[in-house]
């Protein structure tokens, strides 16, 4: 797995934000979308969406908020 750079993973959050159905920034591969739900051993709760390209295995984890 290959990190999204900061300018990939902006460009990426802009397409989920605004409902399209994003697509890799990098390659325009198909993304694989895998909720990471809040752990209850943390202090903080997140709720986060690991997204991974299948094509280039770009990926990040996004909080789902921040997708919204």
């Amino acid at each position: 797995m290959h990190p999204f750079t900061p300018d990939e993973e902006q460009r990426l959050l802009q397409e989920l934000a605004g409902g399209a159905e994003a697509r890799c920034p990098r390659c325009q591969g198909a993304l694989e979308r895998t909720d990471v739900p809040p752990r209850k051993d943390v202090p903080y709760v997140r709720d986060r969406v690991w997204v991974l390209c299948s094509r280039c295995g770009g990926s990040t984890v996004v909080d789902r908020h921040k997708m919204e």
